[in-house]
């Protein structure tokens, strides 16, 4: 049957309509395309297509650790403060890639920003495989870091809950990436368990690649672009993974790890994520959580609340009820009391560990206005090898740090040092509000390397 001109170009539109729409676009392009492998079904992702970053995935965390009952810092003495602004995330053409920007920033004046990401409350997994694809920033000072958190931060403290670092790139370390489990072994300490794997010839701000984390209920397996990092076995007093975790995106600036920027750092530094995808395994039911033991799974003492006290000068009643903290990456120390003391018939002790970071502090109920008082007062009793402390006070939302070396004590007996700080030296610190009117971080030698030792602390006072 004869047809005319236009019905055969009408057949030919209809035609290239229906192969374009019965197309998957994602084939169109690799870069795109989601590859799940074999065994296993898409169950959660974040392409970052959109225009816009997808708030049903995540939340923020913003400033600097204190809103989350961490010492500002986020604990591990970090720069930065977080902020929700476009600034420092959002979504960006890269590479033409529709990618997440994470963005650390400098305001001048050693002032940084950055933004975390988390999908706290939003999701979480426990067990199966996530693929994160990304390009890392680079520089002294910047740490960058793909990771996980247990689920029940809330009702225990880490590491108690368990940490998952899927990937973290020190930025003077360009070419090395760390995978991490952090824990609470079965003696009540920090259990931490690290692997790196280093590229070839370039670093991993030169291009994406693609970090991954195979997790069953015996073994969490790390891979760099499908080639295995480490393998670690799930032992029994690893039951923190054994439980559901949430997502963690950020670059921080500074930290004990990284140490701080310097005059080779250019800012600003970014994280992009072209994608993270969750997949799980089918037909796969993995065994009941176990039941969380908070006294089992705590790391350290149970500290009673009024061991505080054996620090604080007899007499000295300003600084109202008190609690020992302790935290670090592994320095922290153990609490304890000595008989030996100058101020009453006991001091507090702080047991370091050495090896790595960490601190103890004492923590008031209710901060405190102290502004009247011009010397914060202390008497230690330490190892010769501890030359460099950090003595840092803090208010809700302030903190400021001296540093031990740079003061000269006086022999008071009994081996104790009395030292004598001026309270005008804690920079910007709010004194009207004083929280921690104490605490010691960590003890170093001349060397840099942290000490091992046992410190008292006594005759804790402020005065005029």
């Amino acid at each position: 049957m004869k047809r005319n001109k236009n019905y055969f170009v009408f057949v030919a539109f209809i035609i290239s309509m229906f192969l374009s729409c019965s197309k998957d676009d994602s084939n169109d392009d690799p870069n795109n395309q989601i590859i799940i492998p074999d065994g296993y079904s898409l169950v959660w992702s974040d392409e970052f297509d959109s225009p816009s970053i997808n708030m049903a995935n995540w939340q923020y965390e913003t400033g600097d650790g204190t809103d989350y009952g961490l010492p500002a810092g986020w604990g591990n003495n970090e720069l930065q403060l977080y902020t929700n602004r476009v600034d420092n995330s959002g979504i960006i053409s890269d590479e033409e890639l529709s990618a997440l920007y994470i963005r650390a920033s400098s305001t001048g004046q050693g002032q940084f920003t950055s933004a975390k990401m988390t999908t706290k409350n939003l999701f979480s997994m426990r067990f199966g495989r996530i693929d994160i694809k990304a390009k890392m920033p680079k520089g002294q000072g910047i740490w960058a870091a793909i990771w996980m958190l247990g689920s029940n931060i809330d009702q225990i403290d880490w590491p108690g809950c368990g940490e998952i670092d899927i990937a973290e790139v020190i930025g003077n370390e360009p070419d090395k990436m760390y995978s991490t489990l952090h824990y609470t072994d079965s003696e009540h300490m920090h259990g931490e368990i690290q692997e790196s794997y280093v590229l070839s010839n370039e670093t991993f701000n030169d291009a994406y690649h693609i970090f991954s984390l195979d997790w069953t209920p015996e073994n969490l397996t790390f891979s760099v672009d499908g080639v295995e990092n480490s393998k670690v076995p799930v032992a029994d007093d690893m039951k923190e993974f054994l439980r559901s975790f949430y997502l963690v995106l950020n670059v921080a600036v500074g930290g004990n790890w990284p140490g701080s920027p310097d005059n080779t750092t250019t800012f600003p530094q970014t994280m992009y994520v072209d994608y993270v995808r969750v997949f799980e395994k089918n037909d796969f039911t993995g065994p009941v959580a176990p039941t969380l033991d908070i006294d089992e799974e705590t790391i350290g003492q149970n500290i009673e609340p009024s061991l505080a006290q054996h620090a604080i000068k007899d007499g000295f009643n300003d600084l109202g009820n008190a609690s020992v903290v302790v935290y670090g990456g592994g320095g922290e120390p153990i609490v304890g009391v000595s008989e030996l003391a100058i101020n009453g018939d006991s001091s507090l002790v702080f047991n370091f560990p050495g090896g790595s970071w960490g601190g103890g502090y004492i923590e008031l109920s209710t901060p405190k206005n102290l502004s009247s008082y011009t010397f914060i007062k202390f008497s230690i009793n330490k190892p010769a090898s501890l030359t460099h402390g950090e003595i840092k006070l803090e208010s809700p939302s302030t903190n400021a740090v001296v540093f031990l070396e740079n003061y000269t004590g006086t022999d008071v007996g009994q081996g104790f040092v009395e030292y004598s700080i001026p309270l005008a030296d804690f920079t910007g610190l709010d004194l009207t509000k004083l929280s921690i009117p104490f605490s010691l971080w960590n003890p170093k030698d001349p060397y840099q390397n942290f000490v091992a030792g046992t410190v008292l602390i006594d005759n804790l006072y402020f005065s005029d």
